[in-house]
């Protein structure tokens, strides 16, 4: 659990060091933009693919998959639903919130979680394949399409779908994955490196984008990194959880999904709010929260796992 700790605070250092670099103007005004640029358009997609490229799709496409997939996509939904029934956001806000709710840290907080209290790395790799190979190029997408100023239309939503690097990366990995196609050396090392530096270069923006922010909890965007924050933690790892049951699952490999549902929200949610220009203040607030909050109620399931003596 130690290491787990040490993981979470690694997180919050960069964050600072992000923070201090903007404050001090080491990093002007802009530069958060330039930073998520890099990692929208190179970082990320590298990773997206280095990842899914290496990846044993026989041994990750299951049951794990499947509850992944079914928290997710049941989470974001119901978020949605209420969040549009309650306080009637914008569409960009709503799914950048949806988004927030719904996506996972399963990489930077994941693993160390999956290797320190489940045992091993590999019960993050089926959460981090659906997220990966889905959900953030869908949300990418989604959010570029609530960009002000973009008109929708079946051309639009086709182009944008087709020129998102991280829906090439996500396809090309997947292709490579599934003909078992060795990458030549060169790139898979050089995909590799790039797609290391995206953790840091991600929470080193996020931390300077919060310089001079503040957020009024009895505001909407408040009201809504609350009710985000609220789903993350509770409401998708008990639909991990219930996923799970269905799907026959019980001890060690139910405990796993229902932990791995309750990882913080990922920074890509930032990146597509800042990209887009919406929903920032609702990204950055469930980030934060999720991010400090996910080490207790990860120990909170794993206690009540034991108290009911499911492992």
């Amino acid at each position: 659990m130690g290491q787990v700790i040490e993981g979470i605070a690694v997180i919050a250092v960069i964050m600072a060091v992000g923070w201090i670099a903007r404050a001090t103007k080491i990093l002007k005004t802009d530069a958060t933009g330039h930073i998520t640029d890099l990692v929208y358009w190179i970082a990320a997609p590298a990773l997206l693919f280095s990842t899914i490229a290496s990846a044993d799709l026989d041994v990750v496409i299951g049951r794990p998959l499947i509850a992944a997939a079914a928290s997710g996509v049941v989470t974001a939904s119901v978020f949605a639903l209420i969040a549009r029934l309650t306080m009637r956001p914008t569409i960009g806000d709503l799914t950048v919130g949806a988004m927030s709710s719904s996506l996972n840290n399963a990489a930077y907080v994941g693993i160390p979680i999956a290797i320190y209290v489940l045992g091993s790395a590999v019960h993050g790799v089926p959460i981090m394949v659906f997220q990966l190979g889905f959900f953030t190029p869908m949300f990418f997408v989604l959010i570029d399409l609530c960009t002000p100023g973009i008109t929708l239309s079946i051309v639009t939503i086709v182009r944008s779908v087709v020129t998102n690097p991280m829906v090439i990366a996500a396809f090309l990995g997947f292709l490579c994955a599934a003909v078992s196609l060795d990458v030549p050396p060169l790139i898979a090392n050089a995909t590799e490196m790039i797609g290391q530096s995206a953790p840091a270069l991600v929470l080193i923006s996020f931390g300077a984008s919060l310089v001079g922010q503040r957020l009024t909890v009895r505001s909407q965007d408040g009201h809504m990194v609350i009710l985000a924050s609220c789903f993350k933690l509770m409401v998708q790892p008990a639909c991990a959880f219930g996923a799970g049951l269905l799907l026959g699952m019980d001890g060690h490999a139910l405990l796993a999904v229902t932990v791995m549902g309750a990882m913080p929200t990922a920074q890509n949610a930032f990146i597509a709010s800042a990209r887009a220009g919406v929903g920032n203040h609702i990204a950055q607030g469930t980030v934060l929260i999720t991010t400090i909050m996910s080490l207790p109620v990860t120990v909170l399931i794993a206690w009540l796992f034991h108290l009911a003596a499911l492992v």
